[in-house]
């Protein structure tokens, strides 16, 4: 009994044990409380926002020059071949007749051996003189004649006169018939005379026609003596660089036969193969092109060519466009002029346009109404990146109209006065903060001023 009795806590012990719980949980509260009214309030810090920086331009209406390019090969405006147009020996070359010499206009290049054709001119004087001769004969003949007949036709006027008497005596009996005979004889062999006169006068101008047909004829045959002749001499046409010589000095040569060959060094031409599409749009800005006509107005194109690979360009100058469109590639034979006078030429600044020189042609022309152009980087799948008035990201939709060189015309979505982002933004969030720098540097604030 005594033993459990011992082993049982007393009332006043469990008491004692709840007070001193309760006193410490005072008094920790208290020191917490202390503790925390000695701190001090802590400092509000607004949030900044993120601004990222990025590159802008103003776009607005600008003068932009529409292309069309394309490639050709460079050739010489003039090639001449000279053709021997006469047989004979080559009595003459000049020193400087090989290829890649550059002959002057007017040069005596080469001279075959003219002895042939001088004596030909010598027989063809010599039968003009005879034709001449002829003919001068016939006109004294045509003289004599006309003198002689009208003595003849004199004789025979007495000789009618005559005949008539006689026949007058016969009917009275005076004369016998034999009388009338004789007289009848001598007057018709007076009238044939007379007619042989005649007759002679009429031929007379025939042969005199056949004489100067004659003469007409030599004098063609002289002519082309004397052609001859001095296509025994060639001269240079024009300044010409050499490019292929076929004939030797003593060379015997044959009409026909190809001597040499040069080449103009004052123009070049190349023939452009261009885009069709290319090619329309330019077409489309020059001014008073005629709707509905078959002839092309290609005045104030401007065309330039330059060796592909290389800074070297030449100004040049649009003549035609040819016929017709290449089947396979779709493009449109455009020929340029490269002007490159002798006196002009520089081989370092302004070489002449080397022979058979792969080139590349641009065409170009000013658009009629100033454009909004944009560099095509700044367009990402149809939309664009401005910079509003808040210095936020905008996203505007647009419509290109062409696309050259790095540019794009923009046809519907800017109206002029937009600052254009020019930075690849991912992620690109609408209304995203920005620190917007101008091309030249300036920043540009909230309300689109820059500083």
């Amino acid at each position: 009994m005594n033993k459990k009795a011992s082993g049982k806590i007393s009332p006043a012990k469990k008491l004692g044990r709840i007070a001193i719980l309760l006193f410490a949980l005072v008094a920790g509260v208290a020191i917490v409380a202390f503790f925390v009214s000695r701190l001090e309030a802590p400092e509000r810090v607004s949030a900044e926002e993120n601004r990222r920086a990025v590159q802008v331009m103003q776009v607005g209406p600008t003068p932009f020059s529409v292309q069309a390019s394309g490639f050709g090969t460079a050739e010489p405006e003039h090639t001449w071949s000279a053709i021997s147009n006469v047989k004979g020996r080559v009595i003459f070359v000049h020193d400087d007749l090989e290829s890649g010499e550059i002959l002057r206009e007017g040069t005596l290049l080469l001279q075959t051996d003219p002895s042939f054709y001088e004596l030909g001119i010598r027989e063809a004087e010599a039968e003009i003189a005879s034709v001449d001769a002829e003919i001068e004969q016939l006109r004294q003949e045509a003289v004599n004649a006309a003198g002689l007949l009208d003595l003849e036709q004199q004789r025979l006027v007495l000789s009618e006169t005559s005949l008539e008497r006689t026949r007058s005596l016969v009917a009275s009996g005076s004369v016998p018939q034999s009388s009338l005979d004789t007289q009848l004889r001598a007057t018709l062999a007076q009238r044939q005379a007379v007619q042989g006169l005649i007759n002679q006068q009429n031929i007379i101008p025939i042969q005199l026609n056949r004489l100067e047909a004659q003469k007409e004829r030599v004098l063609a045959k002289l002519e082309q003596v004397q052609s001859d002749l001095s296509d025994t001499r060639i001269y240079a046409p024009f300044d010409m660089r050499i490019s292929e010589v076929e004939v030797e000095k003593f060379q015997y040569i044959n009409p026909g036969q190809r001597l040499f060959s040069g080449d103009d060094i004052d123009a070049s031409k190349v023939v452009l193969q261009v885009p069709m599409q290319d090619l329309r749009r330019v077409l489309n800005e020059v001014e008073g092109q005629n709707q509905g006509s078959d002839e092309l107005n290609i005045s104030g194109i401007e065309a330039q060519v330059k060796l592909v690979g290389d800074e070297q360009s030449w100004e040049a100058q649009v003549v035609r466009i040819a016929n017709g469109i290449d089947p396979a590639t779709r493009t449109v034979r455009v020929v340029l002029r490269i002007e490159q006078p002798g006196q002009s030429f520089d081989p370092n600044s302004n070489p002449r346009l080397p022979k058979g020189m792969f080139v590349q042609g641009v065409l170009q022309i000013q658009m009629r109404d100033p454009q909004i152009v944009v560099p095509q980087s700044a367009i990402h799948q149809g939309w664009v990146y401005l910079v509003n008035s808040e210095s936020r990201l905008e996203r505007v939709q647009v419509r290109t109209l062409l696309q050259q060189n790095g540019m794009a015309v923009i046809e519907h979505g800017l109206e002029g006065g937009e600052y254009v982002i020019l930075d690849d933004l991912v992620p690109a969030i609408s209304g995203m903060a920005l620190s917007a720098t101008t091309l030249d540097g300036e920043t540009l604030n909230g309300l689109g001023d820059t500083q």
